[in-house]
């Protein structure tokens, strides 16, 4: 199978205080509310804009379970990527809580988040034995 690449149309603004989210299932939801199933296992532009000159594009794939295999996080060209359970920074396996100069990533209950310090955002996702069975993008006030 080729690797495409399915860009959905999300726009957003980042004075709303809604979330784009997707979920095990294949639902996908956007900042609209208004879901939608997304039942493919070939990688996807989850979400993707720039905000004072930073760019931001998370892209995802699911595996045939509906779960999340990869999800890869690109703020500023630096790269996280959650595969197999863990959490590389720049190819580089990372523990938590972990701090870098741009972006801080820890527990947050059952959850996990990334907070940026160059986008006023937060990126949590649910880890669970194959995947990730949630995710979400959250603008900050």
């Amino acid at each position: 199978m080729t690797s495409q690449r399915w860009t959905p149309a999300v726009c957003f603004l980042l004075a709303s205080v809604k979330v784009i989210q997707t979920f095990g299932s294949g639902v996908l939801e956007p900042f609209s509310g208004l879901g939608f199933y997304v039942l493919s296992n070939c990688p996807f532009t989850f979400i993707r804009f720039t905000h004072n000159r930073v760019e931001c594009d998370i892209t995802i794939r699911r595996g045939n379970n509906g779960l999340l295999v990869q999800v890869e996080i690109l703020i500023n060209k630096v790269s996280t990527v959650l595969q197999n359970g863990s959490i590389q920074v720049e190819e580089k396996s990372v523990s938590l809580p972990y701090d870098h100069t741009y972006q801080h990533i820890f527990q947050y209950g059952i959850y996990t988040r990334l907070r940026s310090s160059l986008l006023p955002l937060s990126i949590t996702w649910h880890s669970v034995p194959g995947g990730v069975d949630s995710l979400w993008v959250r603008p900050l006030k």
